[in-house]
């Protein structure tokens, strides 16, 4: 554990600009303007995807502190909540020495580490998952206990208003569980029972669902139609490669180790308890697969806004404990091997896997130089409790009037921090722009620069560097490669109405309407 906390502090930032997207809803909500992304704008966006993450950040921000202070908090306790129920059994691993691998496993996790420091709801959606699958699957491995049926589906459905992914998460271990006792010897789950289970879920979600439907009008947030949706399966290969590189770090040997194990293991067990444990243990692995291959569909993740393994990262700990049950199954046919010499193996071949990955995040989280061990720490203790905004916002508050509009390539830092109306020129809080088909492969290539001029912002910021508007550079020097960012050049360039900015403290273009025309 205090490994764990030690790498927390060692990958401490100014947390990542998606999650002031949050903080920004978060905001407006404490200020009693409800989850709005603008102020009194109508009708309303859900350019968020995590609900509970945006209440309860509204509650450090009501109370005058950092709501990112207040999620790497709460991240961390959310990560050692983790170790902590891998070893109190919560979960169906009941060997001591297994508990304790799996506890390690997450303990040496560094991308785990890395997003609690983050401020996105990463962490605190994979402890939600853990807790929830680990107490489902220990009951339906034995006699389903009512009252911790409730809990599971309870944290199910807490999960779900975390992440999207929760609902399928819940789909896939229920019909894991509902499988595996239809399969068992002494009877299936009665209706009373799967009542138990079904019931705390359905409550929670779909009252939120109802909710969200009659106050967005849409079956899914609205990040998921800007990023995923219209691209008629253009970012396919994007999934595909985003596998491929998280295979060989975190996937490839805790699924080739289960797959040996299962191999190894007689195809008939005469113990019910371990035929059970064999089939949970291969339910997981397949629902874990499953969600694997839903994160391939939609195309992966960012790499460049989202380092390492941030999609995958909610699965690993899944991941881990189907491994290491059939690994202890298979381990109790090895004569040659003790259990505990497996186990260790088990630690060694998965953590050594990741390890470049784990140095790398650590790497680019540590300020280079010869520090001396009490510099670094002052240094880490300050980034820990600091909210840094850098110097654009300030110039954007100077520069224009508490009405005016501005139009920004990213939705965090910047609308959050300068509190003004903000058009979200990548269309994750703008409903028409979301909406629109994918002009090209990519993760946030959507935009309509005739609808951003359309809107008249007083400063619009593009995301390609100011080189390539005077003339200096190309396109791709400069850091382009969107068709849309091309095509808003273009359009500012010709028009009347805007004119390109000298003074700003930043490296992109930014443009600024002519004051004869905002009068």
């Amino acid at each position: 554990m205090a490994i764990f906390f030690l790498a927390c502090l060692l990958l401490t930032g100014g947390g990542l600009d998606d999650s002031f997207i949050t903080y920004r809803y978060a905001k407006h909500l404490a200020g009693g303007h409800g989850i709005a992304w603008n102020v009194g704008e109508q009708p309303p966006v859900e350019g968020y995807t995590s609900f509970l993450w945006v209440v309860l950040n509204a509650i450090p921000i009501a109370l005058g502190g950092s709501p990112l202070l207040a999620s790497k908090l709460l991240s961390i306790a959310a990560a050692g909540a983790i170790i902590v129920l891998t070893l109190s059994g919560a979960h169906p691993i009941q060997e001591r020495h297994w508990c304790a691998v799996l506890a390690t496993l997450v303990a040496l996790c560094t991308p785990l580490a890395y997003y609690t420091q983050t401020g996105m709801e990463t962490v605190f959606f994979t402890a939600l998952a853990f807790a929830s699958t680990g107490l489902a699957l220990r009951e339906f491995a034995g006699n389903p206990r009512p009252l911790w049926l409730m809990a599971s589906s309870t944290l199910f459905g807490l999960a779900a208003i975390t992440r999207p992914e929760g609902v399928m998460l819940f789909g896939l271990i229920a019909a894991s569980g509902l499988s595996l006792r239809r399969s068992a010897e002494d009877g299936r789950l009665s209706r009373r029972t799967l009542l138990f289970f079904v019931a705390p879920f359905f409550a929670i979600w779909l009252t939120y669902f109802m909710w969200r439907l009659q106050h967005y009008g849409w079956l899914f947030p609205n990040t998921y139609y800007a990023k995923h949706s219209g691209n008629r399966l253009l970012n396919l290969p994007l999934g595909v490669y985003y596998l491929v590189l998280a295979w060989a770090p975190y996937l490839a040997v805790p699924v080739s180790l289960g797959a040996l194990a299962w191999v190894a293991t007689p195809t008939r067990e005469e113990d019910l308890s371990a035929r059970r444990s064999l089939q949970l243990a291969l339910h997981l692995g397949g629902a874990c697969l499953v969600y694997v291959l839903y994160i391939v569909w939609v195309g992966g993740d960012d790499r460049s806004a989202f380092p390492s393994v941030r999609l995958v990262l909610p699965v690993l700990p899944l991941l881990w404990m189907a491994t290491v049950m059939l690994v202890a199954g298979a381990s109790r046919h090895w004569t040659k091997l003790s259990p505990r010499a497996c186990a260790v193996g088990v630690v060694a071949l998965i953590s050594l896997a990741w390890a470049e990955d784990g140095l790398q995040l650590l790497k680019d989280s540590v300020p280079a130089g010869g520090d001396s061990r009490q510099g670094l720490l002052k240094t880490k203790l300050a980034q820990f409790t600091d909210e840094p905004h850098g110097p654009l916002p300030a110039w954007i508050l100077e520069h224009t009037q508490p009405t005016d509009v501005i139009a920004v390539p990213w939705a965090g830092r910047v609308p959050y921090a300068t509190g003004r109306p903000t058009l979200d020129m990548l269309g994750l809080n703008d409903t028409h722009i979301a909406h629109l088909p994918s002009l090209q492969r990519g993760i946030d290539v959507k935009m309509d620069p005739e609808y951003v001029l359309a809107r008249r912002p007083k400063l619009i910021f593009v995301n390609v560097n100011h080189c390539y508007v005077q003339k200096e550079c190309s396109f791709a020097d400069a850091g382009g490669w969107k068709i849309g960012d091309r095509q808003l050049i273009e359009l500012l360039r010709q028009s009347p109405d805007y004119e390109w900015v000298k003074d700003a403290p930043t490296d992109i273009s930014v443009f600024r309407r002519r004051e004869s025309l905002a009068q």
